[in-house]
């Protein structure tokens, strides 16, 4: 194994939850400021896996501040900045697109373009910072045009907290209990 391969070995497994949404779609919430990525194999090699043709390990995705990078495994490639909106340059056909639609806080959505998919039945990959925006906007991380109002998530140390809009009253959001917010319901689990 390479050095960089046992460099990704030894980084911790990420905070890893599920949220489903009735009607918005399914989507795999990691914490933390480091993630690998790769494809899917019968262990799991990485935080986020990609039904493609990549390597077990690929690579990481990395934050600091509020800039996100991208370092491929193999030795002689380097860490480059990830722009908003832009493919990663991921060896293989997956296109996988980051984007950083709000500039209220530095949490980013992992997307990946059909007829790739991501593992676990998910249809986006959040990199949750503190806070995730559920709503109508395109400042929203989570797209659901249903709603008339904002949905914030907040995470406190390994909880979920969710309010309406920006001044609402926080509930806790519990792994396996069922939430309704305005025309909103959904299901947190943990992943």
């Amino acid at each position: 194994m390479s050095a960089k391969a046992t460099e990704l070995n030894d980084t911790p497994p990420a905070l890893r939850w599920r949220l489903w949404i009735d009607g918005c779609g399914g989507y795999l919430l990691l914490a933390g400021n480091r993630w690998t990525l790769g494809g899917v194999s019968e262990t799991r090699h990485a935080d986020i896996c990609v039904r493609a043709d990549l390597p077990r390990l690929a690579g990481t995705i990395s934050r600091s501040g509020s800039d996100y990078f991208w370092k491929p495994v193999q030795s002689s490639a380097q860490r480059e900045l990830i722009v908003s909106g832009q493919s990663l340059s991921v060896a293989g056909s997956a296109r996988l697109t980051l984007q950083q639609p709000s500039a209220l806080c530095d949490s980013a959505v992992l997307t990946v373009r059909p007829p790739h998919r991501f593992d676990e039945h998910v249809d986006a990959v959040v990199l949750a910072n503190q806070t995730v925006l559920v709503g109508p906007g395109s400042e929203c991380h989570i797209r659901c045009r249903d709603l008339a109002e904002r949905v914030v998530l907040i995470r406190q140390d390994d909880s979920w907290m969710v309010k309406e809009g920006m001044v609402g009253e926080a509930r806790e959001l519990r792994a396996g209990q069922r939430v309704r917010l305005q025309t909103l319901a959904m299901t947190l689990e943990q992943a």
